[in-house]
């Protein structure tokens, strides 16, 4: 399985002074990609898909639109021929068909409603630099009040230490002030390589668990399969640190397995459950996914993931993690 990340910008060419994109949305979105979209006037494959992004006066349905239009425009830019709205013979449409190099891919692209904490809104404290020092192999999401004084932080992390040290994998926890108000919340999400707690910052409140939600998606995504192609889901979301959720609806939640000998130097050993979009042999046609998030204020990121044991040619999965692996580091 390939599970790599690479970073681009969207667009580097200039804005051209009779390009104009016309949606009530408009003074939201960066200019230059706002310009790269009113050229697809002139697209025969691409210009039904900027009529139905402007037609849009609802922020949702306008978001859904954008998702597509975005992986478009980051396709297009990649050399690609890219169109919209192809039918299947199943009487479905596919999101995007895309040809490069000899290569045909059918794109299948579903936009997921969030509700988590964005990286960019929030100020991390240097107390929670304690719970890094944790012995244990954990990925940790964290949530707090960002209205918390130091002696409400001090009291969080040391909630969250004494959780950190006893937890499991997919137990949460809140924490609590002494008067019973509501200091934060944290989640063992799963379980990793390093010596250390692997901190994950933004959790939505309440815990919401967006997997069965991206496995719906999936399932919407692999009805409309261009039959004998290659296809591809495609979940976007406007928030970052949502992959990991993409990961385990793809390939099941993350398990303590004591059936299994741990590996050297663990106590436990981790597996997957049996909730996976991919376990087994379950829907042979689905070979790759991929998570892209991409804010109306510009910039393009996606992860790839390539289904286990899948037999892809050579050719095609250079294709595919050329085109589909957008960011450096999540």
């Amino acid at each position: 399985m390939v599970q790599r990340t690479t970073e681009s910008a969207l667009p580097v060419s200039p804005p051209e002074s009779t390009s104009v994109f016309r949606s009530p949305f408009a003074k939201e979105v960066d200019p230059s990609t706002a310009a790269a979209l009113s050229r697809w006037r002139h697209d025969p494959g691409l210009t039904t898909l900027l009529s139905s992004l402007e037609a849009q006066d609802e922020r949702r349905t306008f978001l859904d639109r954008w998702a597509e239009a975005m992986v478009a425009l980051h396709l297009q830019q990649m050399g690609c021929e890219v169109a919209s709205e192809i039918p299947t013979p199943g009487g479905r449409t596919a999101d995007l068909r895309v040809r490069r190099s000899g290569e045909e891919l059918y794109l299948h692209i579903k936009r997921l409603d969030t509700d988590v904490i964005q990286r960019e809104s929030i100020t991390i404290s240097p107390r929670l630099r304690v719970l890094e020092r944790i012995q244990r192999s954990l990925v940790v999401r964290l949530r707090w009040d960002q209205s918390l004084n130091e002696a409400g932080m001090q009291r969080y992390v040391e909630g969250a230490a004494r959780f950190i040290r006893t937890a499991h994998v997919g137990d949460e926890t809140i924490l609590r002030s002494e008067s019973g108000d509501e200091l934060g919340g944290l989640r063992v999400v799963a379980p990793w390589e390093g010596p250390g707690i692997l901190l994950a910052i933004g959790l939505p409140k309440g815990f919401i668990d967006e997997v069965p939600h991206v496995r719906k998606l999936m399932e919407r995504a692999y009805e409309q399969f261009m039959p004998r192609a290659t296809n591809i889901i495609v979940i976007a979301t406007d928030a970052a640190d949502v992959a990991e959720e993409v990961d385990t609806a793809l390939l099941g939640s993350h398990i303590e397995r004591w059936d299994r000998h741990p590996p050297h130097g663990r106590r436990i050993a981790h597996g997957r459950a049996t909730d996976g979009f991919w376990l087994e042999r379950s829907r042979p046609e689905s070979l790759a996914s991929a998570w892209v998030r991409c804010p109306l204020s510009g910039g393009f990121q996606s992860r790839l993931w390539l289904r286990p044991a899948a037999a892809l040619a050579a050719q095609l999965q250079f294709e595919l993690v050329d085109l589909l692996e957008v960011h450096p580091e999540i």
